[in-house]
C-alpha cells in the first residue's frame, strides 16, 4: 500500500506512532487487493474554530475511492476518529462488493440469466464462407492456386487432353472465383475454404476443356490483340531504363544469403524436379491427381476426397500405387547419391 501522510500542523512523534499503528490495522483489512494499486493519502492540519486538529484521509482502490475526516482538540484522538471512519467505510465497500458478486453469479450484467449458447463455454460452429472470406483468401494465396492450375493444364496437355495454350491459368482462376461467389454452389464452412477452392479449380479446367474440344474453331483462333508480323528488330530498351551499365554493383553493396542453396545443390534441385515431373506425367492421372493433393499440396485425405469427389479408400489406393510406380521410375543410383550427399551435410 502506498501511505503518503502530511503535516500542517505541528509534528509530534506521538501522532506518528498513532497514525503508523492505524495504518497497518488498515493494512491488513486490505489484503485480498493489489499493494500497489490501493493508495492511501492523509493530511494533519490545524482545525478551525473550536476543532483543534483536523485529519483528513482518502483511500483508493481499485473498486473505488472513499474520504473520511476526524477532529478533536487533541491530535491522536483526530487520528482515531478518522481511521474509524474510515473502516467503517470499507466494511461497506466490501459487503457491497460480496453482494455484488453473489446477485451476479451466473447472471448477466442486467441481473437475467444469460443463456449457454452465449457464454465463452459453449462451442460454437463455425460460420459458412462468405464473400469476403473469398477475397482474403485470393488475395493471399493466389499464387499457390495458380502454380496448381498451371500444374494440371500441363499434365492435360502431355495426356493430349488439351491442345497447347487453348486454356489460360487466368481462365481457369476467373471461372473458379466466379463459381465460388455465385449462389449456385454451396458454400462450406471457413475451415474448408482451401480444398473446396481447389475443388471449383479442378471443376472449372473440366467444363473450359470440354467446351474446347468441342469448339472446332478453337484450334485456328487467332487473338485480335496479338500482331500477326515477326519482329524484324529486337530491343532491350525497356531494360536499359532501369539498368545502367555504368552502375557497377561494389562488394560491400552486397549481403550473402546464408539460405541459399550451392550451385551444385541447386542443379541438383532442378534434376530431381525434371525427373520427378516426367515421372508424373506417365503415371495415370487419378494416382497422379491423389499424390499430388496429399504429397506436394498437403491436403488430407478427407480434404482430398472432398476436392476430387473420390472415397477415402480410393484416395489411399491410388497414392499408395503412385508411390509405388514412382519408385521404380525414380533410377537408384539417385536416390544413393541423394542419400549419400544427406549424411555429408549431417556429418558437417
Amino acid at each position: 500500500m502506498n501511505v503518503h501522510i502530511s503535516f500542517k500542523a505541528a509534528k509530534h512523534h506521538t501522532v506518528e506512532h498513532e497514525i503508523q499503528s492505524q495504518v497497518e490495522k488498515l493494512r491488513g483489512r486490505l489484503q485480498v487487493f493489489r499493494p500497489d494499486l490501493v493508495h492511501l493519502k492523509g493530511v494533519v492540519e490545524q482545525g478551525a474554530g473550536v476543532e483543534g486538529i483536523a485529519v483528513t484521509l482518502n483511500l483508493r482502490l481499485p473498486t473505488g475511492q472513499m474520504a473520511a475526516r476526524g477532529s478533536n482538540a487533541k491530535a491522536i484522538a483526530a487520528v482515531k476518529t478518522a481511521f474509524e471512519e474510515l473502516r467503517q467505510q470499507l466494511n461497506r465497500h466490501k459487503e457491497l462488493l460480496r453482494d455484488y458478486r453473489r446477485v451476479r453469479g451466473g447472471k448477466g450484467v442486467n441481473g437475467h440469466a444469460v443463456p449457454f449458447e452465449e457464454t465463452l463455454a459453449a462451442a460454437h460452429l463455425p460460420e459458412a464462407i462468405s464473400a469476403r472470406d473469398i477475397t482474403l483468401y485470393v488475395n493471399t494465396s493466389l499464387p499457390r492456386l495458380r502454380q496448381f492450375v498451371e500444374r494440371e493444364l500441363a499434365f492435360r496437355e502431355a495426356d493430349g487432353i488439351i491442345t497447347g495454350d487453348s486454356i489460360a491459368p487466368e481462365e481457369v482462376l476467373d471461372e473458379t472465383v466466379l463459381a465460388a461467389l455465385s449462389d449456385g454452389h454451396e458454400r462450406p464452412k471457413k475451415l474448408a475454404i482451401e480444398p473446396w477452392l481447389y475443388g471449383l479449380a479442378l471443376r472449372a479446367i473440366e467444363i473450359l476443356a470440354s467446351s474446347a474440344s468441342s469448339d472446332g474453331a478453337a484450334e485456328n483462333f487467332v487473338p485480335l490483340e496479338k500482331s500477326a508480323r515477326t519482329p524484324s528488330v529486337l530491343t532491350n530498351e525497356s531494360q536499359m531504363q532501369f539498368h545502367q551499365p555504368d552502375e557497377l554493383l561494389q562488394e560491400e553493396d552486397v549481403v550473402a544469403d546464408c539460405h541459399a542453396v550451392s550451385p551444385e545443390e541447386f542443379c541438383s534441385s532442378q534434376e530431381w524436379l525434371a525427373l520427378t515431373e516426367s515421372a508424373l506425367r506417365d503415371l495415370p492421372r487419378s494416382e497422379r491427381e491423389a499424390f499430388l493433393l496429399l504429397a506436394v499440396e498437403g491436403f488430407t485425405v478427407d480434404e482430398a476426397a472432398a476436392i476430387t469427389g473420390r472415397n477415402h479408400d480410393d484416395i489411399r489406393h491410388a497414392t499408395a500405387e503412385a508411390q509405388r510406380r514412382l519408385r521404380k521410375m525414380v533410377p537408384n543410383a539417385m536416390l544413393h547419391d541423394d542419400r549419400r550427399s544427406q549424411s555429408t551435410k549431417r556429418a558437417s
